[in-house]
């Protein structure tokens, strides 16, 4: 019983997970800045785009998606932060 519930869950989750993460974009890599990640990030990432995003995806817009979510989700919180560390002009 317990098992059957969890499958309609895990279903929801990996469809939510395509849909938010798996997702082509607009953004042109080349209309960006460069940034360094480790590679062993980027060998991870680099699969997972290839493996899972049917060749419509690029490193590019996962990252895009992802750091679109890591703001939305903590927007709130990062501003809060930089408030309290702005030093008053003068």
């Amino acid at each position: 019983m317990k098992n059957e519930k969890q499958k309609p869950k895990k279903a929801l989750r990996t469809a939510q997970y395509k849909s938010t993460f798996l997702t082509p974009t607009e953004f042109l890599a080349r209309n960006g800045k460069t940034v360094y990640i480790s590679k062993e990030f980027h060998q991870k990432l680099s699969q997972l785009v290839f493996m899972l995003g049917g060749g419509n995806l690029t490193l590019a817009d996962y990252l895009y998606n992802l750091l679109q979510h890591h703001f939305d989700d903590y927007g709130a919180e990062m501003r809060a932060m930089y408030d309290k560390t702005k030093k008053p002009n003068f």
